[in-house]
């Protein structure tokens, strides 16, 4: 069997995503009120995944940070800042992993 080599970002807590499936990184958190737990429009994305059974929480129990979106439909919920994971998304702060 050949050896695949894909890509993959750490989420945090040991959880990764393969970097080609991902189509957006959200913040989860309103820009008006940082206090709040989720914006109304991130809050509707959460809940419609749960309820499709697309929902994937990746927070160890910790804050939701942020909101991933796959190319399958399926939101990943994590406690690592979305500007973190852009960052590590883009390369220029992190070797890339390979698996």
């Amino acid at each position: 069997m050949a050896a695949v080599t894909t890509e993959v970002l750490n989420i945090g807590f040991g959880n990764v995503v393969l970097r080609p499936r991902i189509v957006a990184i959200l913040s989860a958190r309103s820009s008006k009120d940082s206090k709040a737990v989720f914006s109304e429009p991130m809050k509707r994305l959460r809940d419609d995944a749960r309820e499709g059974g697309r929902l994937v929480d990746a927070t160890c129990g910790r804050r939701t940070q942020t909101l991933i979106v796959t190319d399958s439909g399926h939101v990943i919920l994590s406690a690592i800042q979305s500007s973190t994971l852009a960052q590590r998304l883009g390369g220029s702060d992190e070797i890339r992993e390979r698996i």
